[in-house]
């Protein structure tokens, strides 16, 4: 990596080595800032990195003395490579920095472009490798708009692939595949075999970072192969750059492969390959840490500890002493901690699980400010948190353990509702906000042909590739403006609480809350009721995820009056089954609460506890016995609160948007019976909006039907002077790509509109609803991220000032629906609380006359999200 990186610098200098080789050894005091400069790229050449540190320093100290950018951008450049040699990590970082900086104006000279990428990339490399992703992507992001300005597509694939690294580490596997494709796409284009590879390389980081491991293997496999084919010559121009870039490929290749095989549990394997990696690494005068704190992990399955040990405490040494990455740090941490505790050192092993939970907070703080990044940060090592809490139990150490928990669950969505505040406040000049309408009416464009029911498979591909490059460039404007308002930086993060915290002011005194953590080899649930905290040991994240995967193929279909008793047979057999794997445990402890709070976690999430069955009671459904709520984590409830506290209570009651008139050829198809992504018209969700309305006065509600049910409808009412905000329509769920998911509303012909209101359009509303309803199928779904939860239209209310949402886990029942949300209103306004309210409406659908409605696919969709 070392290398890698001083090419960078080097080459750019390549055109003065017959000059410098014309100096004399030791620099005079008639040197000018110019032979300085070139004098020191000799030095480094030569690995004499002090006498080249400081050289370069002398040169750039000179020419800030006079009106020398661009021999000032040089200098900076050299001494940060010196820097980085020296193991200074942060002032190479911070040199960088100041070499594009004295250069930043003069944007139209090819040749300043240049100097400018050639300070940016090794920054941007080096803010990778330190952890801080965020101002990663931003030089990554400034590189590949100079190279595309510069029309170098060999620079412009390389800056894809390295971005497409920064996604794959921050667990954005979407985003990163895309950059991958793009830079793979441009390398074949050029026929550069050293650039495809790099390429590939990204996709193998992808792979590995979703846990697709036996993808990721053959990636790196069959990279190995290739580029231990290719010739590499030295001798031709710019071979030597082009043969370091693939050494460095080839190192990075190796050590991915044995991570892989780790992965695969083959340890043999691992290991061969992590020698192999080590040797390298040794050869080209490579950073060791990574590979180090890696093969530690593959000693200790060998039964090696005291090896592991002493692996992973070299890797920490020269990590911590690099100024290295605090992601890296968490997971070396963890292994330290893993190892102590299998040498009896328990003390040790607490403070290293304490200190690996720490690392990872910082980490997610440095990273990509992005909901995705941010919350892969946390589920790329959901690993740490489990296994501090497993070891935390297991010293007795109860409460501390829950600690972790909630700073395992929802962080990310903490961090964002408090941003969202800040957002609020956001004013964007004119530039600002034109910028920003551009890229949002490309994509609403982009999107609407996406929906035309023509298309065909060739027209989609092309839109759809477009329409990922657009967010892209969308998410790049909104980074470059979140760097330029100050306020981000200071905005106060929530901190989890304490489990004596969450006794006193979240849990009222007829509830009990119950947060699960799943884990790899033993999962636990926690639970608070009456002041007193208990936990109680569950089987593996694999044993529950397969027994919900089953419990949920029973609500993907409709249910038959005829067959309506042995369905319900069947769903009441595993809804058993599921209730003693998770709560039989726990029912002394819950058994005289009224209410539920919920925590889930992985699976759970999409599992609705009220339809679990006590055999050993009467009435067997949880529902039956108790209100039933979620929540994303105790502490996210507690902010919730606090930030409603300094809200004045909404003056109107009520506003609805219901029947949406879709595109034309929908409107010849026969109605919905579902509320699903087929837009056809719904005709009971107009019936539903109207009898929900009935309950309120006229001059406390507000409805919109039919065409005015539309987007700009929503994005121009006063929303903030309603307690309830509903919608009745299709519902689109994009668990790929949540940003695209939406509530479809009808279809205008309006050019800066889609017709669907997307989670971005919905983090810019302003509200104030007590409650939010999602009368439409599936809202309660989209991307599950170990730890964080569920990332989708749920979490966008929320972040927009609502209370509480209502939403669904899967297609619901067109009548049903509209009966059980009318049911549930005039609940409401009979003064019940949500959550009771909500059980009731539930109730009177499962005690009802029509028998298929008995079954919880129609009557246990709906949940209740946040506030109860």
């Amino acid at each position: 990596m070392k290398r890698f990186l001083s090419l960078i610098i080097i080459a750019f200098f390549a055109s003065q080595t017959a000059f410098a080789q014309s100096l004399p050894e030791t620099p005079t005091a008639r040197f000018t800032i110019e032979e300085l400069n070139t004098y020191a790229a000799r030095l480094l050449r030569e690995d004499r990195n002090e006498e080249a540190y400081q050289i370069a320093k002398r040169a750039f100290e000179r020419s800030q003395q006079g009106d020398f950018k661009r021999r000032a951008s040089r200098s900076a450049n050299l001494v940060a490579e010196a820097a980085f040699r020296l193991g200074r990590i942060s002032e190479a970082i911070d040199y960088y920095k100041q070499a594009f900086n004295v250069i930043a104006d003069d944007k139209d000279d090819p040749e300043v472009n240049r100097a400018q990428v050639v300070a940016l990339s090794p920054a941007a490399s080096l803010l990778r490798m330190s952890g801080r992703y965020e101002e990663a992507l931003w030089c990554f992001n400034q590189s590949l708009r100079l190279f595309r300005k510069l029309n170098d597509r060999a620079g412009e694939s390389l800056m894809l692939s390295r971005m497409s690294a920064v996604y794959a580490f921050t667990g954005d596997a979407e985003r990163a595949a895309a950059h991958s494709a793009e830079a793979l796409m441009i390398a074949k284009a050029l026929g550069d075999r050293a650039l495809e590879e790099n390429a590939l390389l990204s996709f193998l980081l992808a792979d590995e970072q979703q846990g697709n491991y036996e993808s990721a293997l053959r990636y790196g496999l069959q990279e190995i192969e290739i580029i231990h084919a290719y010739p590499l010559n030295s001798q031709n121009p710019g071979g030597e750059f082009k043969e370091l870039r693939l050494r460095y490929t080839r190192l990075t290749t190796l050590y991915h492969v044995a991570t892989t095989y780790a992965a695969l549990e083959q340890y043999q394997e691992a290991a061969s390959f992590f020698e192999r990696a080590l040797k390298y690494a040794q050869a080209m005068h490579a950073r060791e840490d990574l590979i180090l704190g890696d093969y530690a992990w593959t000693q200790l399955q060998y039964g090696e500890a005291e090896k592991a040990l002493d692996s992973v405490t070299r890797a920490l040494t020269n990590l911590q002493k690099s100024g290295g990455s605090k992601h890296l740090e968490s997971r070396f941490l963890a292994t330290k901690a893993a190892a102590e505790r299998t040498l009896g050192h328990n003390d040790e092993a607490v403070q290293s699980y304490r200190q690996a939970v720490a690392a990872v907070e910082e980490a997610r703080l440095l990273s990509v400010p992005t909901e995705i990044s941010r919350a892969g940060i946390i589920a790329s090592r959901h690993n740490v948190f489990t296994d501090a809490i497993n070891f935390l139990l297991e010293q007795n150490q109860t409460g501390e353990a829950l600690g972790i928990a909630e700073a395992y669950h929802a962080r990310t969505f903490l961090d964002v509702l408090a941003e969202s505040g800040e957002a609020d406040k956001e004013e964007l000049t004119p530039a600002q906000k034109s910028e920003l309408d551009r890229f949002l009416a490309k994509i609403a464009g982009l999107q609407r042909e996406l929906w035309k029911p023509e298309l065909t498979a060739e027209a989609e591909k092309i839109f759809s590739t477009q329409l990922t490059r657009a967010e892209q460039e969308l998410e790049t404007v909104r980074l470059k403006i979140r760097r330029a308002n100050t306020r981000y930086a200071l905005v106060k993060y929530p901190q989890p609480l304490r489990p004596e915290t969450i006794a006193k002011e979240i849990i009222p005194p007829d509830a009990a809350l119950i947060e699960f953590v799943l884990g790899e080899k033993k999962s636990v649930a926690f639970v608070m009721a009456h002041g007193k905290l208990t936990s109680h040991l569950l089987p593996s994240a694999k044993e529950i995820e397969r027994l919900i995967a089953q419990y949920n193929q029973l609500f993907s279909g409709k249910v038959y009056s005829l067959t309506a008793m042995q369905a319900i047979a069947k769903q009441k057999a595993l809804g058993q089954q599921i209730y003693k794997t998770l709560l039989q445990s726990i029912e002394p402890q819950i058994a005289s609460a009224k209410k539920l709070i919920i925590v889930p976690d992985g699976a759970l999430s999409y599992l609705p506890f009220e339809t679990l069955v006590d055999d050993q009671k009467t009435p067997a459904y949880l529902i039956e016995r108790f209100a039933i709520s979620y929540a994303p984590s105790a502490s996210a409830l507690a902010t919730i609160r606090v930030r409603n506290q300094n809200d004045s209570p909404p003056i109107l009651g009520l506003i609805a948007f219901g029947d949406p008139l879709y595109q034309e050829a929908s409107l010849k198809a026969p109605p919905a019976t579902e509320r699903g992504s087929e837009l056809r018209q719904l005709p009971y969700t107009r019936a539903e909006v109207n009898e929900i309305a009935a309950l309120f006065p006229a001059a406390q509600r507000k409805i919109f039907l039919g065409t005015d049910a539309n987007e700009k409808m929503v994005k121009t009412e006063a929303l903030q002077q309603y307690k309830y905000l509903h919608f009745a329509a299709h519902g689109n769920v994009d668990e790929a790509h949540p940003a695209r998911s939406g509530i479809v509303l009808s279809h205008l012909s309006d050019p800066t509109e889609d017709g669907t209101l997307q989670m971005s359009e919905i983090m810019q509303l302003k509200l104030n609803a007590d409650l939010v309803t999602l009368s439409a199928c599936r809202t309660g779904l989209g991307k599950l991220l170990h730890g964080e939860g569920i990332i989708g239209l749920t979490r966008a209310f929320l972040y927009a000032g609502a209370n509480s949402v209502v939403v669904s886990l899967w297609n619901v029942n067109d009548v049903a629906t509209a009966s059980l949300m009318k049911s549930f209103y005039k609940n409401l306004q009979s003064g019940l609380p949500k959550d009771e309210a909500l059980r009731q409406a539930k109730l009177e659908l499962l005690t009802g006359e029509k028998r298929a409605w008995r079954h919880p696919y129609y009557w246990a969709p709906f949940v209740l999200i946040g506030e109860n």
